[in-house]
Formats: structure tokens, C-alpha cells, sequence
């Protein structure tokens, strides 16, 4: 009998059908509904990073490869053993993961850093940086980003659904739901380089780059 029969049979019974019988029973099953779906996102989450993990790996090139001057075959090999790249596949992702042990000194030590531990590793590109420094270092102009775009799309898309919902039917719907499914359709990625060309490059309206002011945010 699977967890959430159980909760159900425990629950269907006369003496709790009242507020707290019923409280109780749906916190019970919003509990089994959770553990299930949990128990399945984690494997799912394993698997969909292993074979991006497999797919960067096996992809063509390497990471030394654009190196100002050629490496030797003893310096890529002296690379690659300092970045673990010469070890196997599964053993790479393991420690790329952060789970796992390694045989040190003739001692078996757990894998340093790794996604578990919130440590993405030395960057492969900028010597003396890890990924978390390069990342620390545009997370806070994303995040700004992010929240000002979110709250854009809160205070414009409310007041246009209710708008058009209001005039359901009339010109004002189907304008509203056009330029909706005009926005949703175009990709950000085609939007925007179109957006910065004219606003910023043939009309210049807005900065093309930069970060400090507010026509930097638009």
C-alpha cells in the first residue's frame, strides 16, 4: 500500500469529519503529495545534468584549445590532470556534483567543492577566478535586471488583461491580445539586438551599454 493510501485510509473515518478532520486529511495528502513529487524531481534533476555534463564533454574542441600560444602535449596533459579532465567520465560528474570519495595519501577523502557544497570550481578560461567569483560578479546587475523587468510586466500586463477583459470582444480585446501574443512569440534573443539597434544605434535614444544609470536599465 503506497504512502498516500495509507494517509487516506487513516484519515476516512467518521470521527474526523469535522474542521480539524478535514485540516488534518488535506495536510496529510498535501504532505504525500509533496514526498512523491519530491522523490521523483531528484533523480530527474541527476539525470537531466548528467547528459548536459556528457553533452559539454563530448562536444568538439576543448577548453585549452584557444590558448594565445600552443600548448605542448605535456602542458595539455599537465592541464588536464590539474583540472581532473583526464579522469573518467562518471568520476568527472561525481566530482562535478560534489558527491563522492578520492583516494589521497593513501587516505579516502570526499571530493572538494562541487554543486552539493555550493563551489562551481576554478574557471578553465580566467586564470585565479572561480566560476562563483565571475558569477558573484553579474549577479547583481541580473538580478537588478530581473526584478525591474518583473515588476514592469506586473504593473503594464495587469492593467492591460483587465483592460481587455473588460472589452471583451471589442477592438480594444483584440489589440491588446495581439501585441500579447506578439510579445510572447518574438524571442528575447531577436527582440532585443532589433530594440538596440534602433533605439540605441539609429535613433539614439537609450545607451547601447554601460551599467551605473537609470537609461543603463532600459
Amino acid at each position: 500500500m503506497t504512502l498516500f493510501a495509507r494517509l487516506l485510509k487513516r484519515f476516512k473515518r467518521p470521527a474526523l469529519y469535522s474542521v480539524a478532520g478535514a485540516r488534518a486529511w488535506f495536510c496529510a495528502v498535501s504532505l504525500a503529495y509533496f514526498l512523491r513529487r519530491l522523490a521523483t524531481l531528484v533523480p530527474l534533476v541527476l539525470v537531466i545534468s548528467f547528459l548536459a555534463f556528457c553533452l559539454v564533454r563530448v562536444a568538439p574542441g576543448g577548453p585549452f584549445d584557444k590558448e594565445r600560444a600552443p600548448a605542448t602535449p605535456d602542458i595539455e596533459r599537465n592541464l588536464k590532470a590539474k583540472y581532473h579532465l583526464d579522469e573518467p567520465l562518471w568520476k568527472q560528474y561525481l566530482r562535478f556534483i560534489g558527491i563522492g570519495f578520492e583516494k589521497r595519501n593513501d587516505e579516502w577523502r570526499a571530493f572538494e567543492g562541487g554543486l552539493a557544497r555550493g563551489d562551481f570550481g576554478p574557471s578553465l578560461k580566467y586564470r585565479n577566478h572561480s566560476v562563483n567569483d565571475i558569477i558573484a560578479q553579474g549577479l547583481p546587475v541580473s538580478l537588478s535586471l530581473g526584478i525591474l523587468s518583473f515588476c514592469f510586466a506586473l504593473g503594464f500586463g495587469i492593467p492591460v488583461g483587465v483592460w481587455t477583459a473588460i472589452r471583451r470582444g471589442r477592438w480594444q480585446d483584440h489589440v491588446g491580445s495581439f501585441f500579447s501574443i506578439l510579445a510572447v512569440c518574438i524571442p528575447a534573443f531577436v527582440l532585443g539586438p532589433v530594440l538596440i539597434v534602433l533605439l540605441g544605434i539609429k535613433w539614439p535614444v537609450f545607451p547601447v551599454g554601460l551599467w551605473g544609470g537609470p537609461w543603463h536599465v532600459i
